[in-house]
């Protein structure tokens, strides 16, 4: 009985130990197989990412800014405007002062300049009188001859003196003449001082408008001076 039992028990077990080296070496397979496909199907995931990395990505829309920031921005943006134009009227109402100024300059050496003219003229009439005065002298003194050669020629008519009549009546006729010339340089003199005064009173005309004009512009100059001046001091 023992004897025949055993070759079945080694049967069985051959049997068995057969099954569980096939089965063995059909995991092995499954396993190998399953190694081998493994990376196959790990490509795919990879050329959907390259392909994903072709494909050019939106450019997303930058967030708008809330309600608060944007009130913020408009207030920066209205106090730069508004300061970026305080700046530009005061460098106008610098030009124009500066260009008032100029002009007013331009009156005041336009007044000098007349008012130096004026002098000029009045001191040349001051002159052409005092020569028509010196000339009005020289006839009075000229005329005192005169009376005296008539005293003189009366006289010679009695006999009373040695000078005969008729010298005595041609010095009076050259006394005459050049009493007669000394009043016509007299009277030129006076003609010229008076054509002097006259110039005297245009150049001085002419200078009280260039005075005037000079004021003017100086004052408008002054109000655009201190119209910026205020205008720094209310943006600093």
């Amino acid at each position: 009985m023992g004897a025949q039992e055993e070759p079945s028990k080694r049967r069985e077990f051959q049997k068995r130990t057969d099954d569980d080296i096939d089965s063995f070496l059909s995991r092995q397979e499954s396993s190998k197989s399953s190694q081998s496909t493994a990376p196959a199907t790990a490509k795919p995931p990879a050329e959907t990412s390259s392909a994903k990395a072709a494909e050019v990505k939106p450019k997303e829309a930058p967030a708008e800014p809330a309600e608060p920031d944007q009130d913020e921005q408009i207030r920066a943006a209205r106090a730069s405007r508004a300061e970026r134009e305080a700046y530009q009227d005061v460098a106008v109402l610098r030009k124009k002062a500066h260009a008032f100024g100029h002009k007013a300059a331009k009156m005041n050496h336009k007044y000098k300049a007349n008012e130096a003219k004026a002098q000029k003229c009045s001191a040349r009439a001051v002159a052409f009188r005092e020569k028509a005065a010196e000339r009005k002298e020289r006839t009075t003194s000229m005329k005192e001859k005169i009376k005296e050669y008539q005293a003189e020629l009366s006289g010679a008519a009695q006999g009373k003196t040695e000078l005969s009549p008729e010298s005595l009546r041609t010095k009076m006729a050259q006394t005459e003449r050049k009493i007669a010339k000394e009043e016509e340089i007299a009277r030129r003199n006076e003609s010229k001082a008076a054509a002097q005064s006259a110039k005297a009173a245009k150049f001085k005309t002419r200078g009280a408008k260039f005075l005037e004009q000079n004021k003017l512009f100086e004052s408008e100059a002054k109000l655009y001076a201190r119209r910026a001046d205020n205008l720094e001091k209310a943006g600093v």
